[in-house]
């Protein structure tokens, strides 16, 4: 990624950090006031999320590193740490959120309706406002986790906004704590997938949107190949995706053999975004692994 770019998603974390603080404190003290756990429990997750902006910021910026002789491929993948590490803590505030709904359940309190709907209205605008500072950026991954922790957050505000009428009208404070338990359950979710990625980027694995079978069928596409062999597609880093594998001409001509590399490369990149290919070029095939 570009370093302008990148800057300009660290200020985007850095303005989201300052903005979701803020509000933090202010739905804190409003949940201890109202004694709305459904308050207390969409502060504690804003604060989670004001420690997951931290760590994607300092993600972003250790990932503009540039490469070094111990870390050739530079230090991209900190970002996609980074992801797994925010999914971590969006499961432990989820199970926090589920042991305070259930302590509620088993010992109910008294919790004001018109507080709870208050502080929740202002929680959508904020939380939607800092939503938007990512939504353009959410193809990477690291971003993507910033603004899923963000968006149900605003998800969790409505929710909030639910309980606090329920109670208004109904008087019955059982609301509270099961829309609680809803939002963790969207939490355990939206933090199983940013997760699940997330381990597929570091285990190596072929990107998702890439079916490695079409890749190989581009390769032996090209009249001038007779075979393609230990293919491996991964993910670098964001944006950056590498390929190597070997091939076997019909002809080993070295002039042609650097114009075939060329074009697979041009065409690997045109149709799966592959912005990084070793193609190694064979004389005859050779077992795997012994060359």
């Amino acid at each position: 990624m570009p370093n302008t770019a990148a800057k300009k998603l660290e200020v985007k974390l850095r303005t989201g950090f300052l903005i979701n603080t803020g509000f933090a404190i202010f739905e804190l003290a409003a949940g201890i006031v109202s004694g709305s756990l459904a308050l207390i429990s969409d502060a504690s997750h804003n604060f989670t999320d004001s420690l997951s902006l931290t760590v994607s910021y300092v993600a972003q910026r250790f990932a503009r590193k540039k490469a070094t002789p111990e870390h050739t491929y530079g230090y991209g993948k900190a970002t996609i740490i980074a992801a797994f590490i925010n999914s971590l803590i969006l499961l432990l505030a989820a199970l926090f959120i589920f042991y305070e709904a259930y302590q509620r359940v088993i010992h109910p309190q008294t919790v004001s309706g018109g507080w709870i709907m208050a502080v929740a209205g202002v929680g959508i605008a904020v939380n939607a406002s800092v939503a938007l500072l990512f939504i353009k950026d959410r193809y990477d991954l690291n971003i993507k986790s910033a603004f899923l922790n963000m968006a149900f957050d605003v998800l969790a505000s409505v929710g909030a906004l639910a309980a606090g009428l329920v109670i208004y009208l109904t008087g019955k404070t059982i609301a509270d704590p099961i829309i609680s338990a809803m939002i963790g359950i969207f939490l355990v979710v939206s933090s199983y997938r940013v997760m699940d990625e997330a381990l597929h980027i570091l285990l190596e694995g072929v990107p998702k949107a890439l079916d490695v079978k079409e890749v190989e069928k581009l390769i032996k596409s090209d009249p001038r190949i007779r075979n393609v062999h230990d293919l491996h597609v991964w993910t670098i880093a964001a944006n950056v995706t590498g390929l190597v594998c070997h091939i076997v001409p019909n002809e080993f001509d070295a002039i042609k053999n650097i114009q075939i590399t060329k074009e697979l490369k041009r065409n690997l990149r045109d149709r799966f975004n592959i912005n990084h290919a070793t193609i190694e070029v064979e004389a005859e095939e050779c077992p795997p692994h012994e060359h």
